[in-house]
């Protein structure tokens, strides 16, 4: 009987295209690389989706806008242009793009940008080592790989035509730089991708949008790495004028005792992630330990975005920041590291603004409110006209005093004006009373 069973193991397993010793050498693969602090390969790897709000560092007080965009021997000026217009429109309903060819109406704003740099050079491919199986399952060989990449830097400025002032200005940039393994056929030497690739269905990919450029788990075309670009400058733009909400695919490391943290995380519960993360012991090793300062910085990140209130939302944003130097300082290989600290400096920037303006604000409000409360407690009464009658001042003075006084509080009913009489002060004096409480 275990005879049977193993020739008809033996059989399922040829049928199936792959030998049963390359099975169980991608199997093992597959659980040390679990097992190890790291992404996981392109079928393991775990993200999360964070919805990234933004508040506006400048604001349009109008309803209509007009962008130029130019930057000689640069194809992409057209695409970029409608991208902002479109992205503006999308965020905020109140305004509306203005095009001088077909309408005589000025602009209430004008975002002029200018391209500086656009660069998408055709993938390198390359080797790296230890990524490849050997023959009949034996150890790892080397792999290829390609590194796609690509850059898009320009200036803008956005003017409050009306106003005569300036609502924004910056330099932006977005780059794109993965690796990428090259899926070949299957030779003597054959590659788990290839392997995978061939005898394992395609799943849709997580965060992918037709015609928009592809997930995360795959090379983007050229016009898909083109759209990209576009987009995140674009939106890097928008983003100062307006609020924006932008959905973020992030990865998360895994590993051993990294993935009941995924596991909360995937679940929306931060906190108790970041209580997980926060109480787990560090790893012995630097570079193993980066894995979980990461992670630590996607829970921080995660909750301040979460946050309604501006100050927490900066606490947790500067939290983040602090994890992923931390993580990249551990291990500055991990190409995965770069694009979050970049992310997070840019929410911290505009976090700042905005709550150096609530503070700046609260000031004001203060200052407000104690000049008030100083206006009523040094205010003229029945009293200090009463002394000022009874010290013989003349009436010419008097009533210049009760005109230019900051406030004044007089009781000024049928009672209190008989008792100023009493005191001596005349019909004039009380009408210039009288004028005064009007005008408060």
């Amino acid at each position: 009987m275990r005879r049977q069973v193993c020739h008809m193991g033996r059989l399922k397993g040829m049928r199936s295209g792959i030998p049963l010793g390359l099975l169980v050498s991608v199997a093992a693969m597959g659980a040390a690389m679990v097992q190890a602090q790291n992404f996981g390969g392109p079928f393991q790897r775990k993200k999360i989706t964070l919805v990234r709000k933004l508040p506006p560092t400048g604001h349009i007080d109008g309803t209509s806008f007009l962008v130029k965009v130019d930057g000689a021997g640069f194809d992409v000026t057209q695409d970029l242009q409608a991208t902002i217009s479109s992205l503006l429109v999308s965020n905020d309903s109140r305004l509306r793009s203005v095009d001088p060819k077909e309408s005589k109406d000025r602009p209430d704003a004008v975002i002029n940008c200018h391209i500086t740099t656009f660069s998408q050079p055709p993938p390198l491919v390359k080797t790296e080592q230890g990524l490849e199986l050997g023959t009949k399952g034996g150890p790892l060989q080397n792999q290829q790989v390609q590194e796609v990449t690509g850059q898009l830097t320009m200036t803008f400025e956005a003017q409050d035509v009306r106003g005569n002032r300036g609502i924004a200005a910056d330099t932006v940039t977005t780059k794109f730089d993965r690796e990428y393994p090259v899926a070949g056929p299957v030779a003597a030497k054959p590659t788990m991708a290839s392997i995978l690739g061939a005898h394992i269905p395609r799943m849709p990919l997580a965060g992918a949008t037709p015609g928009t450029g592809g997930g995360d788990d795959r090379a983007p075309t050229q016009q898909e790495l083109r759209q990209r670009m576009i987009k995140d400058a674009a939106l890097q733009v928008v983003s100062r004028l307006v609020n924006t909400s932008e959905e973020v695919n992030v990865f998360l490391a895994r590993g051993a005792g990294l993935d009941d943290a995924d596991t909360l995380m995937e679940q929306k519960l931060y906190t108790r992630a970041l209580e997980s993360l926060e109480t787990m012991p560090s790893f012995p090793q630097p570079e193993e330990d980066a894995y979980r300062l990461y992670n630590l910085g996607v829970v921080n990140e995660a909750l301040g975005y979460d946050s309604e209130d501006v100050t927490k939302a900066r606490k947790y944003l500067q939290e983040a920041s602090i994890d992923y130097g931390k993580a990249i300082d551990a291990k500055p290989t991990e190409k995965m590291f770069l694009e979050p600290q970049n992310r997070i400096d840019t929410a911290l920037a505009h976090y700042k603004v905005l709550g150096d303006e609530m503070s700046s604000r609260q000031a004001a409000n203060k200052a407000s409110a104690a000049a008030a409360a100083s206006a009523v407690q040094n205010a003229l009464t029945n009293a200090d006209v009463i002394s000022m009658v009874q010290a013989k001042l003349d009436q010419a003075n008097i009533i210049d005093t009760i005109q230019h006084s900051g406030a004044a509080k007089f009781d000024l009913s049928v009672k209190g004006q008989i008792d100023l009489s009493k005191a001596g002060v005349n019909g004039q004096i009380i009408a210039a009373m009288k004028q005064k409480a009007r005008e408060q």
